[in-house]
């Protein structure tokens, strides 16, 4: 049992010193810019300013990197806690691969959807949006792991108490951006609701049918 812990606390751990590492090198190099991205979380103000200048994409990839390898790590444990899944390396890695594939696939088929259906500007200012938050998110998400990986591993309440708080910051977040565009997107009301159903719906399913497909491996 120690020999299990053990190794499931080297790996956990070089994988959340690593995001720590990513966002050390982000702050060093991105300096002011990393600080107005992360007040975020509290005010729409930076996002207002920043979208309409030409912003670091180096900064959102960093961050989004880093917002990937959490939920990776989030989704692991989580699985693990509800029976569903290992809690190794291999499993960490193949939800990583998942997620990654799922976020680049999404981005891509959004920009042509959105490119055929006339409202590929609305959608870039929702993507800024959305990468803005995941940055913060991300944050978060070593926050997360921190504690349920080392405070409360052994709890399984505890573990599902932060995982629905933490949802909930997702939901909330969500809801936030299309509030934001609401008035946008109703102008392309059929077109937004198709892009819904295909885009932002049945992606996740199939991303949590990858996931339970992945119990075979």
């Amino acid at each position: 049992m120690e020999l299990r812990e053990s190794y499931i606390n080297n790996w956990a751990t070089i994988v959340i010193a690593f995001c720590l590492l990513l966002l050390v090198i982000a702050k060093w190099i991105y300096k002011s810019e990393f600080y107005h991205l992360l007040s975020a979380a509290i005010s729409n103000r930076y996002i207002k300013v920043s979208r309409n200048e030409n912003p670091n994409h180096g900064l959102r990839i960093i961050t989004v990197t880093v917002y990937t390898i959490g939920l990776a790590l989030w989704i692991t444990k989580l699985s693990f806690t509800e029976g569903q899944l290992l809690l190794d390396f291999k499993t960490f890695t193949l939800i990583l691969t998942g997620l990654t594939i799922f976020i680049l696939a999404k981005r891509y088929f959004s920009m042509m959807i959105a490119s055929l259906m006339k409202f590929d500007e609305i959608l870039e200012l929702i993507e800024y949006h959305r990468n803005t938050y995941r940055a913060v998110l991300g944050i978060l998400l070593i926050i997360v792991n921190l504690l349920i990986y080392y405070t409360f591993h052994d709890s399984i309440v505890a573990v599902r108490l932060i995982s629905i708080v933490s949802i909930f910051m997702f939901v909330i977040y969500n809801f936030i951006i299309l509030y934001t565009y609401s008035k946008s997107l109703l102008q392309h009301s059929f077109y937004f609701i198709l892009y819904l159903c295909a885009l932002e719906t049945a992606p996740y399913l199939l991303l949590y049918k990858y996931i339970m497909l992945s119990r075979a491996y």
